[in-house]
């Protein structure tokens, strides 16, 4: 099992939680190996998902999906490219 954990800082958390709740939730399911995603409202601003998957290119394909749905779907709402920590889960 693999994991991504995206860490966002945004200008407008309420909108961007309602777009991924919308959406990019429906986009992350059909990657690959999908087993969970959950997203954590940190405050002040920042925001971080964690997904699981059941390979290595499940995370690396999800990353992808990610950056290209912030970049058609969340103009403005997000300062600069995410912090992105990723590799083989090693504690169940």
């Amino acid at each position: 099992m693999y994991g991504t954990i995206r860490r966002y800082k945004l200008s407008k958390p309420k909108e961007f939680n309602d777009a991924v709740n919308a959406s990019f939730i429906n986009v992350v399911r059909k990657v690959p190996g999908f087993i969970s995603y959950i997203a954590i409202d940190e405050g002040d601003g920042w925001w971080a998902s964690l997904s699981l998957f059941e390979t290595r290119e499940g995370i690396l394909q999800s990353d992808r999906a990610a950056a290209e749905w912030v970049k058609a779907n969340a103009p403005g709402m997000v300062s600069g490219p995410p912090e992105i920590t990723a590799g083989p889960v090693v504690v169940k």
